[in-house]
C-alpha cells in the first residue's frame, strides 16, 4: 500500500513535468516556424505556482549566473515596466515571441503592427480569459468580445457625451479644491509635507467617479458646504440616493460604502487568486476581510440599482451623468414600472441584473484608478523636474488670468488645457506610465492563422498565440519618437533601455509643435489646432500637440476597443492638475537628508546637491516599486512631497 501511494506521489510531478516538456517542444517548432526572433522560458510568468513561490526564490536565484540572462528576466509578471525597450533592443527587433509550455506569446512594440492589429478586431481579440477576474459582479464591457461586447458597449456608451462631461469638470474642480483645502488645514505657514498623495489621489477620484456617475456624494472633511455654491453651470449638484453619508455605516452594513469599496480594490489580488466561495472559510483574516468587502459592496452596488430602478419607475430623473440609470435603461426598465419593459426584451436583447453590477463595478474600478495615477505621476513627474513644473504653470496663468475656479468654464478651458502645457504634461506622463503596461490580443485557439507585414515582409502567428501590445516600449521606441540626447548620460533614467536618448526621461516640452510660437493664452486660439472633441470620448492627445504615428501611442487602447472613458479621464485630470499647480507648487520631501532650517541655511550647491539626492531615491523608488495589479501603481511605497504656496518654493530657482 505504501509503495503504491509513493509511486503515486512519484508518478504525478513526472507526469507534469513530462507534459510540460513536450508542450514547450511543440510550442518552441510553432515559434520557429513562424521566422521572428523567439526566447524560451522553462515556464510562463503567469503560471500560478511561480506567481505564488517567486518571492521566497527570487533571493536565491537572483544570487546565481542566470538573473542577467534575458529568459530569466522575462519571468517577471512586470518585465515590461523594468525592461521597458531594452529587451526588443537587445534582440534588434521590435517584435518577438517567447515560448513558454503554456502557450506562445507574441509580444510587439512596432506601432505598424499595432495599427494593423487593433484594426482588424475579429482576426486579433481580447482573450477574454484573463479579464475573468473582472466578472465578480458580472459580466462588463472591458470582460467581453463580439456580439456581447458590442450589446454591452451600446448600453453603455450614451453617458459619455460632452454634456456629462462638463459635470466631470465641475465635480474635479471641487474635489482638487477640497483636497488642496484639506492638504492645507491647520497649517498657520503657507506649506506643507504630504507623505500620502497617491491615496490621496485614489480619494479624489472616487468620489469624482461616485458623484459623476452614481450619484453617491462623497466629501472630504469640511467640504460639506462647498456642494451649496455654484459652479460653472449655474447650478450645485444634488445627490438623488439615500440620505446617509457614504463614509457612515447604516443598516445591517457591516462596512461603508467607502470602506467596502477601498478595502475590495486593495485586496483585489485576493479574489484573483481564490474562489470567492472558499475565502470565506479560510483563516487567514486578510483574505476573510476581502471576502467581507467583496459581500458588502455588492450590497451596496444593489442598493443603488434598486434605489435607481424606484426612480426610475417614479419617473425621478437625475442632472449629470447617471451611468446606473442609463444602465438600468438599457436593461428594458421604463418610467412607471419596476419591471423590464416585455416589448423592449422580445425586440432586442437586455442586460441582466448581473451584468449591471459588472458594469458598474468595472466604472468605478477603471474610473477612478487611472485618472488617480494619471494625477499622481503628473505630480511626482513636475516635482522632480521643476523647469516643466515652471512651464505650467504660466501657461495657467495665461489661461486663467485671475479669474476664480467658480469661473472656469469647461467649454472654453478644458480645450485650452488640453492643447498646450497642461495637456502636453499629461500626454508625456501616460507616455512614460501608461495604465497598463500590455494590452493584450490573441490569435483565438479555432481561429484561422493571422498574416501579419512586419518592415514589408508577410509572417503568419498560428492559433492559440497571445499577443502582447507592450504599450510601455511603444512609448519609447526611438524609430517612432522624435529623441534628443539624454539630459545626464552618465546617470541615465534606466539602466539598460535608450540610455543614448532622452526617450526615458519626463519631457513634456517633447509634445509642443514650436516651443517659440505655440500661445497658451485662449484668446489666440487661431494659432493652434482647436480640439473641440468631435466626440464625446475623446482622442489620446490633442490635435494641438504632436501627434505620434498610429500605434506608436497607446494609452488607452486604439481602435474599435479605445477606452470609454478616455474623455472622462482626461478632463478630470487636466481639471485637478490645474487647481492644484494655479496657486500651489510641488517639490519633493528632503527630509532624508536636512531639515527645513538646514535647507535654509544652504547655498545654491548645497541644495543643489541635496535635491538632486532626493530625486535619485524617487527614480530608483519608482523603478523597483512600480507593479501591475488592475493598473500600474507604486506598491508598498510612498513618496513624500512638499506643497507651497507660489513664489515660496526652496528649490525652483535652480532649474530655470
Amino acid at each position: 500500500m505504501v509503495s503504491i501511494l509513493f509511486c503515486t506521489l512519484l508518478a504525478l510531478p513526472l507526469s507534469y513535468f513530462l507534459n510540460s516538456l513536450w508542450c514547450l517542444r511543440r510550442n518552441l517548432l510553432a515559434a520557429k516556424a513562424t521566422g521572428l526572433p523567439y526566447v524560451v522560458l522553462p515556464w510562463s510568468n503567469l503560471n500560478l505556482p511561480w506567481l505564488l513561490l517567486r518571492p521566497l526564490l527570487l533571493p536565491v536565484l537572483n544570487k546565481l549566473p542566470i538573473r542577467d540572462s534575458l529568459w530569466f528576466r522575462l519571468l517577471s509578471v512586470d518585465w515590461p515596466w523594468h525592461q521597458q525597450y531594452a529587451v526588443f533592443h537587445q534582440l534588434h527587433s521590435d517584435n518577438f515571441i517567447y515560448v513558454s509550455p503554456t502557450r506562445n506569446y507574441f509580444n510587439t512594440a512596432d506601432a505598424a503592427v499595432i495599427d494593423q492589429i487593433t484594426k482588424r478586431r475579429h482576426d486579433f481579440p481580447k482573450p477574454v480569459e484573463v479579464y475573468r477576474s473582472l466578472d465578480i459582479y458580472g459580466k462588463n464591457v472591458v470582460s467581453t468580445e463580439g456580439n456581447l461586447w458590442k450589446h454591452h458597449r451600446k448600453t453603455v456608451s450614451p453617458p459619455f457625451n460632452e454634456k456629462n462631461n462638463r459635470m466631470v469638470w465641475d465635480e474635479s474642480l471641487r474635489q482638487a479644491q477640497s483636497m488642496i483645502n484639506a492638504w492645507m488645514s491647520h497649517q498657520a505657514e503657507s506649506s506643507v509635507s504630504i507623505y500620502q498623495v497617491a491615496d490621496d489621489c485614489m480619494k479624489l477620484s472616487l468620489y469624482v467617479i461616485s458623484c459623476a456617475g452614481f450619484g453617491v456624494n462623497l466629501d472630504w472633511p469640511g467640504a460639506e458646504d462647498q456642494r451649496k455654491q455654484p459652479l460653472s453651470n449655474g447650478h450645485a449638484t444634488s445627490n438623488t440616493e439615500k440620505e446617509t453619508k457614504p463614509s457612515e455605516i447604516d443598516g445591517d452594513h457591516r462596512m461603508s460604502y467607502v470602506d467596502a469599496l477601498q478595502t475590495l480594490l486593495h485586496n483585489m489580488l485576493w479574489i484573483f487568486i481564490f474562489p470567492i466561495f472558499l475565502m470565506k472559510w479560510l483563516p487567514l483574516s486578510g483574505i476573510r476581510r476581502s471576502y467581507t468587502s467583496y459581500v458588502e459592496w455588492g450590497r451596496h452596488l444593489r442598493e443603488l440599482f434598486d434605489n435607481k430602478k424606484d426612480d426610475i419607475a417614479a419617473g425621478k430623473a437625475q442632472e449629470g451623468m447617471d451611468l446606473m440609470g442609463f444602465l438600468c435603461k438599457g436593461a428594458g426598465l421604463t418610467s412607471g414600472s419596476t419591471v423590464r419593459d416585455s416589448e423592449k426584451l422580445q425586440s432586442k436583447p437586455v442586460l441582466s441584473d448581473t451584468e449591471i453590477m459588472g458594469n458598474a463595478f468595472v466604472f468605478l474600478l477603471a474610473g477612478h484608478e487611472t485618472a488617480a495615477n494619471s494625477i499622481h505621476f503628473s505630480c511626482l513627474y513636475l516635482a522632480i523636474h521643476p523647469a516643466s513644473q515652471r512651464r505650467l504653470q504660466k501657461s495657467l496663468d495665461r489661461i486663467f488670468a485671475s479669474r476664480p475656479i467658480s469661473e472656469w468654464e469647461y467649454e472654453r478651458d478644458f480645450t485650452a488645457l488640453f492643447s498646450t502645457m497642461a495637456g502636453a504634461v499629461l500626454a508625456e506622463e501616460l507616455r512614460l506610465i501608461p495604465p497598463v503596461p500590455a494590452i493584450p490580443k490573441c490569435v483565438p485557439c479555432n481561429a484561422s492563422p493571422q498574416t501579419l507585414v512586419i518592415n514589408d515582409q508577410k509572417y503568419t502567428l498560428p492559433p492559440s498565440t497571445y499577443i502582447n501590445l507592450v504599450s510601455l516600449a511603444a512609448h519609447r521606441n526611438p524609430k517612432t519618437w522624435p529623441a534628443g540626447p539624454p539630459s545626464d548620460p552618465k546617470n541615465p533614467v534606466h539602466p539598460s533601455s535608450n540610455t543614448d536618448n532622452d526617450l526615458e526621461e519626463f519631457k513634456p516640452e517633447r509634445w509642443l509643435h514650436d516651443t517659440a510660437q505655440i500661445s497658451d493664452d485662449p484668446a489666440e486660439k487661431d494659432q493652434y489646432t482647436e480640439d473641440a472633441p468631435n466626440t464625446a470620448t475623446g482622442t489620446n492627445s490633442s490635435n494641438a500637440l504632436h501627434r505620434p504615428p498610429r500605434g506608436a501611442y497607446i494609452p488607452f487602447s486604439e481602435g474599435y476597443r479605445a477606452c470609454l472613458g478616455r474623455r472622462f479621464a482626461q478632463v478630470e485630470v487636466l481639471a485637478a492638475l490645474a487647481v492644484i499647480f494655479k496657486d500651489y507648487s510641488i517639490e519633493l520631501g528632503v527630509d532624508k537628508y536636512a531639515s527645513d532650517e538646514e535647507v535654509e541655511k544652504m547655498g545654491e550647491k548645497e541644495r543643489r546637491e541635496v535635491y538632486g539626492k532626493t530625486v535619485g531615491d524617487v527614480r530608483a523608488l519608482m523603478m523597483e516599486k512600480m507593479g501591475m495589479l488592475f493598473t500600474m501603481q507604486m506598491r508598498g511605497a510612498n513618496v513624500g512631497v512638499r506643497v507651497v504656496k507660489r513664489g515660496e518654493e526652496r528649490f525652483a530657482d535652480l532649474y530655470q
